[in-house]
């Protein structure tokens, strides 16, 4: 049969949701007891990027804020603290990627996975470069040590899914002063053409305290979760495979057969219209 229009097919995310949003927090000090129980409270995840190297470190903050204090949590609770969320890499002791020298930089990557991967009893697959630092050579090292995104401290000011998850460059830090007008804009259900909406918000734990602001993030979180209808909440990784597994559909020449060949399913949409592609399947329209 010929075609009369283009094949124009757009991604869909789980649940058939065409909103994603995520959160990512670094460096493990103990006011993520607090952030992490406001997540639970409003039933939303986030992606907690840990360095293993100094677990239990005690320390105050620096600049203005130097008698805030940044303590690392201990090594002993992170499988309990983060429970329902995902733990990530951020260089075993902080390190910054570009100034320490390839060799030191592979091993304080390795150790540190290894050593969160032993604590948590779970893979590693994610990473946020410490300052923000990062070259082509640290992210072909990152890719070679097994992991799948990296985080940058660079913002977009819009919900765009990245072309390349190891620059990946979130929508806002949480101090952003827009960040409420991002949050109407994001739950908005007016038209916003062919693009689904991701909304990445990153930051420290520690800021709210120096800055005052637990406050204000709760009534973020509140906010979120009184607007989640249509919205996929989920960690980075678990959009990050998502994403890599619609990426990763085979088609036909006419583009009729589409084939997964990923675990997961993977759900789109062609002519306003969604269809769900199951693992190993070929879908035939």
């Amino acid at each position: 049969m010929k075609r009369t229009q283009a094949l124009i097919d757009m991604i869909v995310f789980p649940g058939g949701y065409t909103k994603a949003f995520t959160m990512s927090y670094d460096d493990g000090t103990v006011h993520d007891r607090r952030f992490v129980e406001l997540l639970n409270r409003y039933r939303i995840k986030g992606t907690f990027n840990l360095n293993s190297g100094i677990f239990g470190l005690q320390r105050k903050g620096v600049g203005p804020n130097t008698d805030l204090d940044i303590s690392v949590i201990q090594e002993e609770e992170v499988r309990t603290l983060y429970e329902g969320h995902e733990i990530a890499g951020h260089g075993s002791v902080h390190a910054s990627p570009t100034d320490v020298g390839t060799p030191a930089f592979m091993f304080e990557t390795i150790e540190d996975k290894e050593k969160l991967e032993e604590v948590t009893g779970k893979m590693v697959r994610g990473y946020a470069y410490p300052f923000g630092a990062f070259n082509e050579d640290v992210k072909k090292i990152l890719k070679l040590a097994g992991y799948h995104y990296a985080r940058v401290v660079d913002t977009t000011g819009k919900f765009d899914i990245p072309q390349d998850f190891l620059e990946w460059r979130g929508t806002a830090h949480h101090n952003d002063p827009k960040l409420m007008e991002l949050a109407e804009e994001f739950c908005r259900n007016d038209f916003f053409g062919f693009r689904k909406k991701l909304f990445y918000v990153w930051g420290h734990s520690y800021e709210f305290e120096g800055d005052g602001t637990w406050d204000k993030i709760e009534a973020f979180l509140k906010f979120m979760d009184e607007h989640r209808e249509g919205i996929w909440f989920a960690s980075n990784i678990e959009i990050v495979d998502y994403v890599n597994a619609y990426r990763s559909l085979e088609y036909s020449a006419d583009g009729n057969m589409i084939y997964n060949p990923t675990a997961i399913p993977v759900t789109f949409a062609r002519y306003r219209k969604n269809y769900t592609v199951q693992p190993g399947e070929t879908l035939y329209l």
